[in-house]
């Protein structure tokens, strides 16, 4: 679904042929994701039935035919919809979150803020979970990993606190900006 959703984001901007939305999708996160061609040409095939893209075909002098890939009203619909499905059991997910709101230029107000709303949920929802780090307390090698299981646990904490003082600050801009 984050592979949909960056394939045709990047699409949005301009038709591209395959290795310009492999870059673009490269690029949207900083680098933090990567897409691979085994990912890339089986969505675009997939996305060409479904009439999310067009695929137009360059003929080019002594080469292989190069496939320009079109996204038509249909896949921006689409790319909207997978934007604004953000059910509480994916929102504890960092990278569905970041895509999301990367991507938040595509979506209206009142859309961005039901999906920060969703991410405060699920990320108050982990802090009160009682028990979530005992898993790891329970390691037959606690004695070794212990303390730094501890610092991991107690960063992770302060990351998710200071997350949601941000998406407080974040609802407030997008409400009025």
């Amino acid at each position: 679904m984050l592979a949909d959703m960056l394939i045709l984001a990047a699409l949005l901007s301009r038709p591209m042929h395959g290795y310009e939305i492999k870059k673009a999708y490269d690029q949207t996160l900083g680098g933090l994701v990567t897409l691979h061609h085994n990912q890339l040409y089986p969505a675009l095939r997939r996305f060409e039935e479904m009439g999310v893209v067009r695929r137009e075909a360059i003929e080019q002098q002594g080469k292989p035919n190069r496939h320009i890939y079109h996204l038509t009203d249909h896949g921006l619909s689409e790319l909207r919809e997978m934007l604004r499905d953000f059910p509480h059991a994916i929102a504890r997910n960092d990278m569905d979150f970041y895509v999301r709101f990367a991507l938040f230029g595509f979506l209206e107000p009142e859309d961005r803020v039901k999906i920060l709303q969703t991410r405060i949920q699920a990320l108050q929802s982990l802090i009160l979970e009682k028990g979530r780090y005992q898993k790891y307390l329970d390691s037959p090698i606690v004695g070794k990993v212990q303390p730094y299981v501890e610092k991991l646990n107690a960063f992770n904490d302060q990351r998710i606190r200071a997350e949601l003082e941000w998406l407080a600050r974040m609802i407030e801009q997008v409400q009025f900006p």
